[in-house]
């Protein structure tokens, strides 16, 4: 497989972050040249002349299973929101119900210019793979743990584990989810910290989103809630941890200490009245890995990544009443290069030069991104999904001048219209 893209506006996110008007040759599924007038045969050939082509997004946090969902349960905060909507309705889904729903995740985010998400779900695990595997997406998923709500118990909650160590492949890996520390007792996030080591896969959880759990975690256990899942040996750089909004000082330097990924959800926290503003700023320069996650459908309605990229530095600006907080560059880093570290992706995943990864997209020359003297700010602040003309990943095209490739969009659309539906009647 080989794609030539030409005369693209080129935001390589290397090293020294340049940009240029180039051409990108596209062998198997590396880039295997940068620079101008590539005159290489190849199967496919862009015309990206006016265009932006850059690393495709990388959305830490979902939980693609809740797709179906979205729209239900609307004004909520967050407890009652979980517990009378969410949790029940959950209940009732099978795997197959997770495949579709799955694979509608998939297609919107592909649509945004995401190329990589990192889920996680309560069943299904399996069929997530299968999904992303089908479209043509990269997927970290994480088996989901509870044992401390009704009807969950630690034994059940140890099978689910061991089952959990599914094998991986070229685009799909595999982690393990303890839900949160308010859901998850000691025994069970110690014996989840201990299976993601010994397997090695990475350990991805729900941490201090609202003032209720934080204040819960410290009258339980008389620390706050990055102290004590540290005392448990689970804050390190193979662990990512969601939300990360109520902390002290004390826990964003424990984070740092530990170059932990953190992920924030912006649109989610908003919508939720979740309160706390990640303090992304503090932890970026404590030394923990800044990442950005929409959350699922269900409490963001969106899987928009360009929409969380601009929260996020809109939010970073009104916390702390400084306009110069943090760049659009740092931003778009947060999406990118840092995303593909956090899922351990390989040398020069989330850039644009010689050798790394053909995860790509392709932006339009739309009213929105013009003019064009900022083109990082624009993709920030002002891009949206549908700019995106062209979607590669892993070397394939997936979408090619606004149209998938080989998958029958359509009639997954009527099939998750039709499914959702039955599943409110169940």
């Amino acid at each position: 497989m080989s794609i030539l893209i030409k005369g693209a506006i080129v935001v390589t996110q290397n090293e020294k972050r340049e940009m240029a008007r180039n051409d990108v040759l596209v062998v198997d599924n590396r880039i295997e040249e940068v620079a101008k007038g590539i005159n290489e045969k190849a199967e496919y050939v862009i015309d990206a002349k006016g265009r932006i082509l850059m690393p495709g997004l990388i959305n830490m946090h979902t939980h693609v299973a809740m797709t179906l969902f979205r729209g239900y349960g609307e004004g909520l905060p967050l407890a009652r929101w979980l517990e009378e909507k969410i949790w029940p309705i959950e209940a009732k889904q099978t795997p197959k119900d997770a495949r579709i729903a799955a694979m509608l995740a998939i297609v919107e985010m592909l649509r945004g210019g995401t190329t990589a998400f990192c889920d996680q779900c309560l069943l299904g695990a399996k069929e997530i793979g299968q999904a992303a595997n089908e479209i043509g997406i990269r997927a970290h998923v994480s088996q989901g743990l509870f044992d401390l709500l009704p009807g969950r118990d630690f034994e059940g909650e140890s099978i689910a584990m061991e089952r959990a160590a599914y094998p991986q492949d070229r685009l799909v890996s595999y982690g393990i989810g303890p839900h949160s520390p308010y859901t998850c007792s000691d025994k069970m996030l110690s014996k989840a910290g201990t299976f993601a080591k010994k397997q090695k896969r990475k350990l991805h959880m729900h941490v201090s989103e609202t003032r209720k759990e934080t204040f819960d975690v410290l009258k339980d256990h008389n620390k706050r809630p990055f102290e004590y899942l540290d005392s448990l040996g689970l804050v390190n750089q193979d662990s990512i941890f969601a939300h990360a909004s109520w902390v002290t000082k004390k826990e964003i330097a424990i984070a740092g200490a530990k170059k932990l990924n953190v992920v924030t959800c912006p649109a989610s926290n908003l919508k939720l009245a979740t309160g706390g503003i990640c303090p992304v700023f503090e932890y970026e320069e404590a030394g923990a890995n800044v990442c950005i996650g929409t959350d699922s459908a269900a409490s963001n309605n969106s899987l928009n990544m360009f929409e969380s990229m601009k929260l996020t530095a809109l939010l970073q600006k009104h916390r702390y009443w400084k306009a110069d907080i943090i760049s659009a560059q740092k931003v778009l880093d947060f999406a990118t290069i840092n995303g593909a570290k956090a899922l351990d992706m390989g040398k020069h995943a989330g850039m644009i030069k010689k050798g790394a990864l053909a995860d790509l997209v392709v932006l339009d020359h739309g009213a929105n991104l013009t003019p064009g003297l900022d083109h990082i700010s624009n993709i920030v602040y002002a891009a949206h999904p549908g700019n995106v003309s062209h979607v590669i990943v892993d070397g394939k095209p997936i979408i090619m001048d606004c149209r998938f490739v080989g998958f029958d969009e359509p009639a997954l659309l009527d099939r998750a219209e039709e499914l959702a539906v039955e599943m409110m009647k169940r």
